[in-house]
């Protein structure tokens, strides 16, 4: 385990400083937030896209509601 640490810190210390925050994120778990953001965001980009083909609205905001039965 203990090596394995060692190669992950030498590993996130050749990012450059750009890479480093998203990499962190990551690693802690702590960015399911910023995903489910960019997944609505995403989503919306779609649903306009989609606007007038019959029954996408419905699909698309049952999708965006979480109802997956």
């Amino acid at each position: 385990m203990s090596a394995t640490r060692d190669e992950l810190h030498f590993l996130v210390d050749q990012l450059p400083e750009e890479r480093l925050v998203p990499v962190l994120r990551l690693i802690r778990g702590d960015d399911a937030a910023g995903r489910r953001e960019r997944a609505l965001a995403a989503l919306a980009r779609v649903q306009e896209h989609m606007r007038g083909v019959t029954g996408a609205d419905e699909e698309l905001a049952r999708l965006r509601d979480g109802d997956r039965s």
